[in-house]
């Protein structure tokens, strides 16, 4: 069975791959950045070139989006430096680079959902440099597949879902963003797809490589996930009272990185060539309350 190298195997998406992986029946090489340092490019042509593996999955990311306002060198060197040095290192080797990015490198507003051909724009520190990878990646010259992801959330580390559990456990209303749009994407059901396209993607006649979108329906505003988690959260009696959730604006709220107004993703590309539906986030919200509590 193929070997298959997985990047920041500690984070929330990173875990759940490594699972999904091994149920599948790959060999996973998982590594942290205690075990692999992607802004270090001898380290990174070291571990690609001589651990004999047969494609890598970049899930590491510098994600503190407002942190990175303040932080740029930082996310500069996770976002677009180790994601460059991955890419020049499959390309030598000759093995697919599978990478994850994010919503916010569209930071338009098209009144309908976001396509993978049209032009990419960031409008803060965090989008800029996952932008910035991209680039790297496709100028690479290496295999490569670049998912597109939104608003992720799962049971493993930190996430808006387990945020607002924590949060409602504490206060009775609280203030979420209503004029934001997306889609949650589930962490498990976005590394099982992963898992099951593997052996496609594997295959030495596989040709579809490029920018895919991936997250859960239906789209909602944050407003409506933190309504819909709490639902949930009331049905599993893990809040003590009623938490109501009144809506205000991108703007009321004041974040120090700007976020997209419309996050939404088109996904017709991945489900046309892979066969897979998009996941409901809703089946998947119990099982991330139950981690938390």
């Amino acid at each position: 069975m193929s070997r298959i190298l997985v990047t920041g195997a500690n984070g929330q998406v990173g875990q759940e791959l490594v699972n999904a992986l091994m149920i599948q029946g790959y060999e996973v090489i998982a590594a942290g950045h205690a075990d692999l340092d992607i802004t270090s490019e001898a380290a990174v042509e070291g571990c690609v070139g001589e651990t004999g593996i047969d494609a890598v999955i970049n899930s590491a990311a510098y994600t503190a989006v407002d942190r990175a306002e303040n932080d740029r060198t930082a996310a500069h060197l996770i976002n677009a430096q180790g994601p460059r040095y991955l890419a020049a290192a499959c390309q030598k080797a000759q093995i697919p680079l599978i990478h994850i990015s994010t919503d916010y490198v569209l930071d338009t507003v098209r009144g309908e959902p976001h396509l993978e051909t049209e032009r990419p724009r960031a409008s803060c520190v965090y989008g800029s440099t996952k932008l910035e990878g991209e680039n790297f990646i496709k100028e690479s010259g290496c295999n490569y597949l670049i998912f597109r992801i939104s608003w992720v959330f799962g049971r493993f580390g930190r996430n808006f879902v387990k945020t607002m559990l924590r949060l409602g456990t504490e206060r009775e209303e609280i203030a979420v963003v209503s004029d934001e749009l997306g889609a949650p994407t589930p962490a498990r059901a976005f590394a099982e797809a992963l898992a099951l396209i593997m052996g496609q993607v594997l295959q030495p006649n596989f040709k579809d490589y490029g920018i895919y979108h991936y997250c859960g329906t239906p789209f909602c505003s944050w407003s409506q996930f933190a309504r819909d988690i709490f639902e949930c959260a009331d049905s599993l009696n893990l809040l003590p009272h009623a938490v109501n959730v009144r809506d205000i604006s991108a703007r009321e709220y004041g974040a120090t990185a700007a976020r997209p107004a419309d996050s939404r993703l088109n996904t017709d590309k991945f489900s046309r060539v892979f066969g897979i539906a998009m996941p409901d986030w809703h089946d998947y919200l119990q099982e991330t309350l139950n981690a938390s509590a």
